[in-house]
Parts: structure tokens; sequence; C-alpha cells
């Protein structure tokens, strides 16, 4: 990849970590250190950034077509998380976080990167739900100890599970059923933003390809062992890894 995209694709992620670590550093003043990251936005936007990353967000978005609107999401969507105990009531409020945190990530991604078919859209956003749901089944342990279930009410509510059984998991059939269900649900992204994918843009999007076959890794282990999942983290060797990027590379459209 060329270097200026390097750095922008640095510059963006720069933004989305920092808008991350407001909500989970567990700020008192997070809601107004979001705030001034969306002025940030704003003042990149209209050419008058004065901040270091406002200035170097306003460089990004002179080259490249990001949306404005991508970057607000991402920040709507971390806000969610200052609502402490964190709850989801259905699988579309859930949907409504994931776009936000994961979809919209891809989304800003994707135009640095480059396409030529309008499908490419759709395939980030599809290949956002398929990571944040992975990282959701991966992360329930840490996200239970501070009080974090994403996991929806009516999920749980289907196999007859409580909000204990997310915060002090222990194996048993109903949460490996679950965790199975939503393991699937996740798979089923993977499955159709492969078939979303346009050839002529396969070899453009292989960075995108690479991160969504390590998390589509993950995803197979913890379908291999759901209920481990829930009491420890399930994570890829570093020659895992590298194992995928070069089959990933390999591969024909």
């Amino acid at each position: 990849m060329p270097e200026e995209k390097k750095e922008a694709l640095g510059i963006v992620y720069s933004f989305c970590r920092l808008a991350d670590d407001i909500v989970d550093e567990g700020y008192s003043d997070a809601p107004q250190q979001l705030a001034i990251l969306r002025e940030a936005v704003d003042a990149a936007f209209e050419n008058r950034a004065s901040t270091e990353l406002g200035r170097a967000l306003q460089g990004v978005i002179q080259k490249y077509p990001i949306p404005k609107q991508y970057f607000l999401d991402v920040i709507d969507g971390v806000s969610r998380d200052l609502n402490t105990p964190v709850r989801f009531e259905t699988y579309g409020d859930l949907k409504w976080y994931m776009y936000r945190v994961a979809s919209a990530v891809g989304l800003m991604c994707i135009e640095i990167f480059g396409y030529t078919n309008p499908a490419c859209k759709q395939y980030a956003e599809i290949m956002g739900y398929a990571v944040q749901m992975t990282n959701i089944l991966r992360d329930i342990k840490e996200d239970a100890a501070i009080n974090r279930i994403y996991l929806p009410k009516e999920d749980l509510d289907k196999f007859g599970l409580s909000e204990q059984d997310i915060l002090k998991p222990a194996e048993n059939t109903r949460l490996n059923d679950l965790l199975v269900f939503e393991a699937k649900r996740a798979q089923n992204y993977y499955d159709e933003a492969r078939r979303l994918l346009p050839k002529e843009d396969f070899n453009s999007l292989m960075a995108a390809r690479a991160m969504g076959n390590i998390y589509e890794a993950v995803l197979h282990k913890i379908l291999k062992m759901p209920c481990r999942a829930a009491v420890k983290k399930i994570k890829l060797s570093k020659w895992e890894k590298f194992f995928i990027l070069i089959k990933t590379w390999r591969e024909d459209a």
C-alpha cells in the first residue's frame, strides 16, 4: 500500500482509537471530550482545524471522499457505551450500535483503499457487522467485568438466560446454544460480505479481506468451544495470523 494511504489509515485509526479510549478509560468528563472531538470533525470539514488531530483529519478528507457522517457515526456509537450499565433490548438496537462502531469505520477505510464498484459500500457495512459480532463474542468476559452486556436481552430470553449468566458465566447447555446462535449470525455476515465483494475490487480491498479472514478465524475458534469463550478470551497466535495473511494474498477473486 502506498505510504500516503497508510498514513491516512493511521490518522483515521487514531481518530477511532481516541473516541473509543475517551469512553473506555472512564473519564468523568467523557461527554465533554466527545463534544470536543465532534467539534474537531466539524472544524476539519470546514477547513478551520486548529488541533493536531483536526489538521490531520483535514488533510485526509481533502484527499479522500470520506463523508463527514461516518466520523459522527463513530462518535455516536461510542457514546452509547457511556450509559452504564450497557444493555441492549433487541438485536435491532445492537445493530444500530454495530453500524456506528464498526461498519462506519469500514466505510471510511474503503474510501482510502479505493474502489470502483459502489457495491463495496454494502460489503464494508456487512463486514463491519461480522467483525463487531465476533468482537462481542470474543470479549464477553472483559465486557462483563465493566458491566457491559452486548448480547440482546431478547436473545437471552429466547434461551432462558439471565444477565447473571453473562456477568458470571458457567458452562451450561443454554449458554452454549446462545453463543452458537450468535456465532452463526456472525458467520452469515461473513458469507454475505464475501458474496457482495465485487471481483473488480478484490485486490484493492485486500487489507479489508485480510482483516475479515483473521476475525473469521477467531469466530471459528469460538464455535469450537462456545462456553469457554465466555470465560477466557479466544485469540489467534502470531503464526496463525501470518498464515491467514499469506492465504489472503494468494486468494483468487
